[in-house]
């Protein structure tokens, strides 16, 4: 693949080529503006002499003579121009799409970087999330361990054991980065506190801080 330096070149050049273009073109128009001044001027001065030059006035001949020369020449500029317009539109629009598929080239380019770099981090996430995986995995032996460890469970006043407090899904859950929720925005939605799962943990089980840190 190219490098970048190179297509940044070429969209610097074809960006270049449309801005020369534009500036032909302006130029034309501004060159159409003056030639038609100059039509107007020229017959202006024929209808201002035409009754004396018909009268052989001699400097109304001359006048005549010089306005129809002009006429002559503004006429033939225009078609001139005219001509030359539509031929640098097309040149435009021809720098215009060069410099177009020349920005594409560039953009794909760095979108290939882009892609190759989000690929690599998403090598990263495969990494964090095997490594969660056999985290919870740990995490979800030793809460079946406590549940079918007699005695263990906690209960409630009414003397029901809460077995999936023990598990603690929810508290999983709530430990869980705000990033996370974006990517299941139709997840069910829990009004447990957000806080470490080391914290709910210990205030679960009711550890204090220190027995709580040394587990950790």
């Amino acid at each position: 693949m190219s490098n970048a330096k190179t297509l940044e070149d070429a969209v610097a050049e074809t960006a270049l080529a449309v801005t020369g273009w534009k500036s032909t073109i302006a130029k034309i128009e501004t060159q159409l503006n003056v030639a038609g001044l100059a039509l107007a001027r020229a017959k202006k001065q024929r209808e201002i002499h035409a009754l004396k030059a018909s009268m052989n006035d001699a400097a109304a001949v001359a006048a005549i003579k010089a306005a129809r020369s002009d006429q002559l020449a503004a006429e033939e500029t225009i078609n001139d121009l005219k001509t030359a317009l539509p031929a640098a539109q097309e040149q435009l629009a021809a720098a215009e799409k060069a410099a177009a598929s020349a920005r594409d080239v560039l953009g794909k380019f760095h979108a290939a970087v882009l892609m190759r770099q989000r690929i690599d981090v998403a090598s990263k996430l495969d990494a964090i999330s095997a490594d969660f995986a056999r985290v919870y995995a740990e995490y979800e032996k030793l809460g079946r361990e406590i549940v079918n460890m007699p005695g263990a469970l906690p209960t409630s006043m009414h003397g029901v054991t809460d077995h999936e407090a023990v598990l603690g899904a929810r508290r999983v859950r709530a430990s869980l980065p705000k990033f996370f929720w974006k990517l299941f925005p139709g997840a069910i939605h829990d009004e447990m506190k957000t806080e470490n799962l080391a914290t709910a943990e210990a205030r679960f089980w009711n550890l204090p801080e220190q027995e709580k840190a040394k587990a950790a």
